[in-house]
């Protein structure tokens, strides 16, 4: 059977990828820069996992993985390229996977891919239909961030990064919005959207195409689409359609679920928000068109308690509750914060890490106004991932800036420093959201961890 080596297996869709392909009997093996319980646990598994990223790595590999995060520079790319080995992108492997398994379900969009794909996954499998799931989040029922099923029906979180979801082979896709997210590979938002009509493009003329019609650049697509098209949001045109939205304490939200403007029924979820609502529409959307009973749908997601890192709750501290969001673009963040708003009466601390020196400078103006719904902003220095700090922008400048539109804006920087103000200054009853897609969590974790 063929052997795949996965460099920088540790990451979300190789990670993903490793283990569906050891279920599907290949030869697996990969290597890391860090030790971690991701890569712990594919050991556990059997797989041989080196840490360090070393030529010597690749002997016996058939074909070789990577990450457009490890990128065509590593020595082991480098190597198996030298020695005539094959070579896939993360983002090819899994358009692959999609052919062999049959049907390919592609879920993207700026904000709310991973929720949604989530929840998409988890009613098919509770309806049976046996889906192969890799998604961007880990799910506790999943015990990952995949599922290794045997039908013909394939569940995938799709990325516009870099344009890696142009790869993939989908018979099903679903757009949830469409926002200028990395300006680091796309010049202008126009590049953006022509990326999302080359996606849409990639549809054989039986696909189906879901698009939250609210956003209007989601919307356009279905025009581009010959093949059927299907509408979901909260204007009564739209074919799937929520109305009458009620907080539901502590943190869920309940409401009217309409389909060509019949009452189908009432949609409860325990998560909160809008976006969340937006999120289990375009889940019920999707099912509906595999022949899912809608029953099984909402009992489903009533029971959906959200994906790690997407308001997960921690714990508390003080009497204090402590949430973790992956919110790391403007829109996301807004929405995040109006929903922790419209539930909740205290004071709402919001710990917020920058992802990226790029993001942050070309959307500073944007970043500085989105965090009205928090009483309290405090900045973590910028998380800097794949990139060098030129020194051009500051999470210090984003205080600036966001202190022209918020009342209380602490710039304190370093994790220690953070930790201290909030042990010294959380009182009974405040929220805490730690906020962005770096390590910011580790402040609520020790936080909650200091109450037991």
């Amino acid at each position: 059977m063929e052997h795949l080596h996965f460099v920088g297996i540790g990451g979300a869709r190789l990670r993903g990828l490793a283990k569906i392909y050891l279920d599907r009997g290949f030869t697996i093996s990969g290597s890391d820069l860090q030790d971690s319980k991701e890569t712990r646990n594919l050991a556990e598994k059997g797989i041989r996992v080196y840490l360090g990223h070393d030529p010597a790595n690749i002997n016996g590999a058939d074909t070789v993985i990577y990450t457009n995060a490890v990128g065509m520079e590593n020595p082991e790319v480098i190597e198996a390229v030298r020695r005539g080995i094959p070579i896939m992108e993360g983002a090819e492997l899994l358009g692959r996977l999609m052919t062999e398994v049959g049907k390919g379900i592609a879920i993207a969009g700026t904000h709310g891919k991973t929720t949604t794909s989530a929840m998409t996954s988890l009613i098919l499998t509770e309806a049976g239909l046996d889906p192969t799931v890799i998604i961007g989040g880990e799910l506790n029922v999943f015990q990952g961030n995949h599922r290794s099923g045997k039908s013909s029906v394939l569940v995938a979180e799709a990325c516009e990064f870099k344009r890696s979801f142009l790869k993939l082979n989908p018979t099903i896709e679903l757009i949830t919005n469409i926002d200028w997210d990395h300006p680091d590979c796309f010049p202008s938002f126009s590049d953006v959207i022509k990326t999302f009509e080359d996606f849409v493009d990639l549809l054989p003329p039986q696909g189906v195409l879901f698009a939250w019609g609210d956003d209007p650049n989601a919307l356009n697509l279905t025009k581009r689409f010959q093949g059927k098209t299907v509408t979901f949001g909260f204007n009564s045109k739209f074919d799937w359609v929520i109305e009458g939205i009620t907080p539901v304490p502590p943190l869920g939200v309940s409401a009217q679920l309409y389909y060509h403007g019949k009452k189908q029924g009432e949609l409860n979820l325990k998560v909160p928000g809008r976006h969340n609502l937006q999120n289990a529409l375009g889940a019920i959307a999707i099912a509906s068109e595999l022949g899912v009973p809608l029953s099984k749908s909402l009992a489903t997601l009533a029971a959906f308690t959200g994906v790690q890192h997407r308001f997960e709750l921690k714990g508390e501290f003080n009497d204090a509750l402590i949430v973790d969001d992956y919110a790391h673009h403007p829109g996301a963040i807004r929405s995040t914060l109006a929903a922790a708003r419209e539930f909740f009466k205290g004071r709402i601390w919001c710990a917020f890490q920058p992802h990226l020196f790029s993001r942050t400078k070309y959307l500073l103006d944007e970043f500085a106004r989105s965090f009205n719904d928090a009483d309290i902003l405090v900045l973590a220095d910028i998380y800097a991932a794949r990139e060098k700090n030129t020194g051009e922008v500051s999470s210090l400048q984003l205080s600036s800036e966001a202190q022209k539109h918020h009342r209380d804006v602490r710039y304190l920087g370093d994790f220690n420093r953070i930790y201290e103000h909030l042990s010294q200054n959380l009182h009974s009853g405040d929220l805490l959201i730690t906020m962005g897609a770096g390590d910011i969590w580790k402040v609520g974790e020790r936080l909650a961890k200091q109450a037991h």
